[in-house]
Parts: structure tokens; C-alpha cells; sequence
């Protein structure tokens, strides 16, 4: 619905409260049942390589967006040392910078959120390894002595007693917990009134191979797919779930079918050869997984793309599904952006996208007028340009327009474009 062009204003509102309902809701059961794994130890890491610039990216991303609207500021260093490709738990380390990150724009109503990464030692002892600060400083509301002591406690709550409504109490202690199987701890100092500085050193091993970048996608504006449609299989055996998904992927170009548990998937597979197969893990007479395992034994479809689909957040639906010959694993609710940046990466598509006729207003003093010439500057200055956009280190990009600017009055225009490009983080153009 969000993403119908035919939607009033105020319906849009409502959708948007539905949403944050729900979420907050998924948020509320998704914490308990971490707090109860951490528990029984029953929570364990999942480690993979890890392509480090386009994580953090991701995360910024996020929280800029929150802080903008806000109407604080939202600053992010990197440090241009930082390793390229590490190797750790993407998404639990994505859980704890996130839970960290929002609490500091939750209770910060004036001034700025500081996200830093820094590279602070690096092993000798050849396994190739870095320590690395993410450090995370607000002017908030800060906190008492009697309050940090309790902060990392399941289901307390500290600061402005408006904002506690809005989490569930349980998001610190499981990042400690998390940052604890990572081997280190999260370390606070804060003043009641200024604002709170929160960090964590994490000692990460560099990843073994060579990783592309990933390109960020931005679901809300993609509208078709270039080329060939992917024919798509849905299985589920709940109409609701088959129809969301149908509906969201022929809307924009995909040829869907579907299927109601898994060996009538498995007929369907065989029988129209699809691109990709999205499908539940618990459904009657054939569940998920055995589908999978029948697909990928028969050979018929060697190069199908196959998604699960779950509501499950145990890891042990993971395990079994890539064990049983899945590509990725999505749950439910379905993220949109990390849905299409899925079938990019696997089906390799290129999409249309809508003009965004809502971007942020700019500054129309400091443009380039349509008739000045952008005059690329000097070769090593490109090289250096793409090394730092490659880091994400907005500050160091900006320090050198800044100096080739002053260098040269010609190079201007180009100073004037990367520095927009710069200040609203749009990497991936500068690039």
C-alpha cells in the first residue's frame, strides 16, 4: 500500500502508524526471544565476510533518516584506515550499532548523533586481525550515576520517561549480551543533561576473500525491471502471504505462480523452470525444505534461485536451510529493501526507478549554473576521490574538494556537485 501512487496523504499516515505498530510489536517478540536464547545460551554467532564500507553504509543510512527527521544533526567518521572486508556476525553486530545509534537520536531533541569507526591497533601475531571503536556520542538528555548503573538490565528503562514508551527496555541489555559472545563489552559515560557517549572496541578478523561491493537499494522508488521478466515461483500454503508477494513482484515486472505447499511446488518447478523460488519452511504434505532438497537433487533446475521465506527467528531454520540447498533466508514481514537487494544480487537485475519528485530542498546558492563546464580535476586527485568514497570517509572528501576548490577557481563546479553529494551521504554517486 505504501508504495501506491494512488494514496491519499492521510491514508498514508494511517499505514504509517500500522506499520510502526506492527513493528514495534515484531520488535517486542523478536527481543524476548533473544533474551531468551542469550538465556538458555542458545544464542550463537554466525559469522561470514563481511564487505565493511557497504555495512556501514547501510547503517548510516538508516539512522541519518531518523535523525532527519528530527531536524538533528547526524555525523558520521570513518577512518580511512579501516579495513576494506572483515569477518564477523553481520547481523547481530547490524542489531547492536542500530539498538545504540537509535536510543542517542531517541532522546536527543536538539544538536547532533556522532557515529565513529576507528581503527585503534592492529595484531602481530599474523591471523589478521584489527581492532576496531564504534563509538557512538549525543548532546541528549544524558543520565545520573543511580541511572547508568541500571541501563544494561532486562526490561529497565532510564532517561526521559516520554521517550521510554517508544522501546521495550530490552535492547541494551541484549546488545551487551551480543558484544559479550563478540569477547568485549560496552562502555558508557554520560552527563545528566549533555549527553552520553556509548563505545565498544571489537577485535575482527579480516575476511579470508575478496568481496564486491554491494549496491544499497532503495525499494520505495524502483518501478520495473530492465530486460528479461524473472519468472518467479511462490510456495506458501496461507493465500495472504502468496498473494502480498505476487502482488508486490508482478507490480513490477514479474512473471509469478503459485503453489500451496511443497510438493505441489515441486511439480510447478519442474514444470515451468522458474528464475526463482520464494518459499515457507511449515506447510502440509511437503514443508519447505523437503522441496528444496527434492530440487536440488533431481538437477532438473541447477541455476534456480531459491529464497526462504520464515517467520521463524530460531538460527536453526538458517542452518537447515542453506543446508537443504537455500541461496538466503528472508523473514517476516518481508523488508523490502532487503528483499529487492537480495534478487539484485542473485538475479542480477537492474531496475527502473521513478523520479523522485520529494527530494530535500537544496541550497540553490551554492549550484553550479547550467552553464558552467565541470571540469574533472587531475588523475591522482580522482584516485584519491574514489579511495575515500570507497571508505566512506565523507569528511575526507570533503577536505579535499575543499582544497581543490581553493587550488583552482575552474574546478568549482565539480567542488560544488561532490560537496552535495557528499553532505546528504550519496556515496554510491560520487563513485
Amino acid at each position: 500500500l505504501k508504495r501506491s501512487s494512488n494514496i491519499s496523504k492521510s491514508d498514508l499516515d494511517c499505514i504509517g502508524i500500522i506499520h510502526q505498530c506492527g513493528s514495534h510489536l515484531l520488535t517486542l517478540i523478536n527481543d524476548i526471544l533473544d533474551l531468551s536464547k542469550i538465556e538458555a545460551r542458545k544464542l550463537k554467532l554466525h559469522k561470514s565476510d563481511i564487505h565493511f564500507y557497504s555495512f556501514l553504509m547501510g547503517v548510516v543510512e538508516i539512522c541519518r533518516i531518523r535523525a532527519q527527521e528530527k531536524s538533528i544533526s547526524f555525523i558520521y567518521h570513518a577512518d580511512p584506515q579501516l579495513p576494506v572486508a572483515i569477518y564477523g556476525d553481520e547481523k547481530r553486530l547490524r542489531q547492536v550499532l542500530i539498538n545504540l545509534l537509535g536510543n542517542a537520536i531517541k532522546f536527543t531533541e536538539t544538536g547532533s548523533v556522532t557515529f565513529q569507526v576507528s581503527l585503534i591497533g592492529s595484531s602481530l601475531n599474523g591471523d589478521r586481525s584489527h581492532t576496531i571503536r564504534f563509538k557512538i556520542e549525543d548532546t541528549g538528555v544524558g543520565m545520573t550515576p543511580e541511572q547508568l548503573k541500571k541501563i544494561f538490565l532486562p526490561f529497565e528503562q532510564v532517561g526521559d520517561t516520554k521517550k521510554q514508551s517508544e522501546g521495550t527496555g530490552l535492547g541494551l541489555a541484549i546488545s551487551m549480551k551480543i558484544i559479550s559472545l563478540m569477547g568485549s563489552e560496552i562502555k558508557v559515560e554520560s552527563t545528566l543533561g549533555e549527553g552520553s557517549q556509548f563505545w565498544l572496541d571489537l577485535e575482527l578478523a579480516i575476511a579470508t576473500e575478496s568481496l564486491e561491493q554491494e549496491t544499497v537499494v532503495d525499494s520505495s522508488n524502483i518501478v520495473g525491471i530492465k530486460g528479461k521478466p524473472p519468472t518467479t515461483l511462490i510456495v506458501d500454503d496461507h493465500l495472504n502471504n502468496r498473494s502480498l508477494l505476487i502482488n508486490l513482484l508482478e507490480s513490477i515486472g514479474f512473471r509469478c505462480f503459485k503453489a500451496s505447499n511443497g510438493k505441489e511446488g515441486y511439480q510447478q518447478a519442474t514444470e515451468i523452470k522458474p528464475d526463482l523460488i520464494l518459499t515457507d519452511i511449515v506447510m502440509p504434505i511437503m514443508d519447505g525444505l523437503e522441496m528444496i532438497g527434492a530440487i536440488r537433487k533431481s538437477q532438473q533446475l541447477p541455476n534456480v534461485v531459491i529464497m526462504v521465506v520464515s517467520t521463524s527467528a530460531f538460527e536453526t531454520d538458517i542452518e537447515n536451510s542453506i543446508k537443504a540447498g537455500a541461496d538466503a533466508l528472508l523473514s517476516k514481514p518481508i523488508n523490502m529493501d532487503y528483499l529487492f537487494n537480495q534478487l539484485q544480487k542473485y538475479l542480477k537485475i537492474d531496475w527502473f526507478y521513478e523520479a523522485n519528485n520529494h527530494l530535500e530542498s537544496i541550497n540553490t546558492e551554492n549550484l553550479p549554473l547550467e552553464t558552467d563546464e565541470i571540469l574533472p580535476p587531475p588523475a591522482e586527485v580522482i584516485e584519491k576521490l574514489f579511495e575515500l568514497a570507497k571508505r566512506g570517509n565523507i569528511h575526507g572528501i570533503e577536505k579535499t574538494v575543499l582544497e581543490l576548490e581553493q587550488r583552482d577557481k575552474k574546478f568549482g563546479p565539480f567542488a560544488n556537485e561532490l560537496r552535495q553529494l557528499a553532505t546528504s551521504f550519496q556515496v554510491k554517486q560520487i563513485r
